[in-house]
């Protein structure tokens, strides 16, 4: 409540002044009148008097105008943005006389000007410096750097905390991570606001004030998942941030995601594992695609629509992955919403094939469906697996895109405030592990079921005797239990566990080649192989036409469906025995899933 002391006492002196008339007052802008100090000069710590005098550049169109937080002590008030005193007098172009200049960027609001004297005051301080000292511009204000030292700071003010996107009120949290710093600065003073950042006001969590280590100067020592981390002093700040526990530490968003658990490596090694798993699962799709007599099977078209889901959502977060950093945040957010909503979809196309295979076996035999009746039900499916995912992410999506305080008592995903994706633990608990965690379940209770039904039921039958159908069995039960989300059950275990990040290294690894997996299972059939061959050999003849035809008839080799030799036409085969009329027609139980 430092702060708020300084700003009484003032008043107190201004108000013991009376009435008194006050003079006209000169107070410095940084830049001539018709020029302001450049963005990139604010994001910055510090600037030398040359770099800062020739950082004043002509505005942009529609540029804001200076609008200074001016603090009226006579009233124990702030005067309204934009509104000045009467007796104020702006000096254009009055840098202070300084070898070095520290930057207080405006966002950060760690300063006020006093409307009686001109004077500034920096937050955390208990004196103002007078306009000798000082120039504000657009954006932010110009200190001599001996009158401000560099100090451990907390980002927001006394009372309140960081909800991923805004300082809010939060006096309880706010208290304890000020605390936490106050023990962590051993005596030293904590000050108040966000660091310079050369993104401007773009920051990220780097990781939890606890166990950090302070070095000389301001520099921090961060200890986590991660690894070992710096930050240089001034580059950072303490916060209690919403859903968290503990004070956290606030960076400029490239240092906090330089520091994230991984690395660059970790994100290389899992983004190309799934470009690797999606490639897959385009052969996958490519194999369902070459069979022209799969396609009325109504699990292969659920398999379809999941595959496609999951390899889109592959293919977007690989691409967030190889990015890092440099993926613009719109962007970000818009992949974010994306992966959520097919990540979403794939989970409830495989609940959909989980639910057709129990229902296609719950009777203890395969059974077959019209074309209508299977038409009508892949309809059902689609608006169950398409627009369920739709809702909880367009739900999201909207909450997240509404102004905070129309959503107070809602939790909002907070997509692409961290890096692509959700912004902490409650959220991905809410908006999707939760619903994938009901998901799974409800796949795992099918698909004991399932299996009960054809151990208990099938395997008893006269009908299944032969190994070949006995190995078509067990290929069904493989494919279930790859196709029931085995990885994903991992990497959400994963999640809930926490530790180090390297210690789930595999399970990552094995959750970005979830598209291999699933193309041995579903894409790697014999039939699929067979329509491969029967296409090569098709290509190859069709070479060897075309060799044939361009080359000398007397020197050219045999193609590979040409014969070494002259040979006379086999005899044609006799017909098969037709079956006994007793016997039941058999459907090769491999065709069913």
């Amino acid at each position: 409540m430092l702060w708020a002391r300084s700003l009484v006492v003032l008043g107190w002196l201004c108000a013991a002044a009376g009435g008194a008339k006050l003079a006209p007052l000169e107070v410095p802008r940084c830049c001539p009148a018709d020029s302001q100090l450049a963005p990139e000069a604010l994001h910055v710590s510090t600037l030398s008097y040359e770099r800062a005098a020739a950082s004043c550049r002509p505005p942009e169109p529609n540029a804001p105008a200076w609008a200074p937080l001016v603090y009226a002590p006579a009233r124990n008030t702030f005067l309204e943005r934009g509104r000045l005193p009467q007796h104020w007098r702006l000096a254009d172009g009055a840098l202070p006389a300084c070898g070095e200049l520290r930057v207080l960027p405006e966002h950060a609001a760690p300063y006020a000007l006093l409307a009686n004297n001109g004077s500034l005051l920096v937050r955390g301080t208990t004196h103002a410096l007078p306009p000798s000292r000082y120039c504000a511009d657009v954006g932010g204000a110009l200190v001599c750097a001996e009158d401000v030292p560099r100090m451990l700071s907390k980002c927001c003010a006394e009372s309140h905390g960081f909800d991923g996107a805004h300082c809010v009120e939060d006096a309880e949290g706010a208290a304890a991570a000020l605390a936490e710093l106050r023990v962590l600065a051993n005596g030293s003073a904590v000050g108040f606001g966000w660091p310079a950042c050369v993104e401007g006001s773009r920051y990220a969590e780097a990781g939890a004030l606890s166990g950090a280590t302070l070095e000389q100067g301001g520099a921090l020592q961060l200890r986590g998942a991660g690894g070992p981390a710096r930050l240089a002093g001034g580059a950072w700040c303490a916060e209690a941030v919403s859903g968290e526990t503990g004070a956290r530490v606030l960076a400029c968003e490239g240092a906090a995601r330089a520091r994230g658990a991984g690395g660059p490596a970790h994100h290389a090694l899992y983004g190309a594992g799934l470009a690797v798993g999606a490639a897959f699962l385009a052969a996958t799709l490519a194999a369902g695609f070459a069979l022209p007599a799969a396609h009325h099977a109504l699990h292969w078209r659920c398999q379809t629509h999941y595959v496609a889901a999951l390899m889109l959502g592959d293919v977007l977060l690989a691409a967030t992955q190889l990015a890092g950093d440099r993926m613009p945040p719109t962007v970000c957010q818009v992949i974010a919403v994306c992966m959520h909503f097919l990540f979403l979809s794939a989970f409830f196309w495989l609940n959909t094939m989980c639910f057709n295979i129990w229902w296609t076996f719950r009777d203890f035999r395969p059974t077959s469906l019209e074309r209508g009746q299977e038409a009508c039900r892949l309809r059902v499916y689609q608006v169950y697996a398409w627009g369920a995912p739709l809702l909880v992410a367009g739900a999201g999506a909207l909450l997240d895109h509404l102004p905070p305080d129309t959503t107070a008592g809602y939790l909002r995903p907070r997509f692409a405030v961290r890096h692509c994706w959700f912004y902490g633990d409650a959220e991905v608990l809410v908006y999707f592990f939760g619903p994938v965690g009901v998901l799974l379940l409800v796949n795992l209770a099918l698909f004991v079921s399932t299996t009960r039904q054809l151990t208990c039921g099938l395997w008893r039958r006269d009908e299944v005797k032969s190994t070949s159908e006995r190995a078509a069995l067990g290929r069904v039960c493989a494919k279930l239990v790859v196709v029931m989300g085995v990885t994903w059950g991992a990497d959400v275990i994963s999640w809930a566990a926490g530790g180090p990040a390297y210690l789930w290294y595999a399970t990552d690894l094995l959750n970005a080649l979830q598209g291999l997996f699933i193309f041995l299972v579903a894409g790697c059939q014999p039939h699929a192989w067979a329509a491969a061959k029967r296409a090569a050999a098709a290509l190859c003849a069709r070479r060897g036409r075309h060799a044939r035809h361009a080359a000398h008839s007397s020197s050219h080799l045999p193609s590979c469906g040409e014969s070494l030799t002259h040979t006379t036409a086999a005899p044609a085969p006799a017909p098969a025995p037709a079956a006994p009329p007793s016997a039941p027609a058999r459907l090769p139980m491999e065709t069913v899933c």
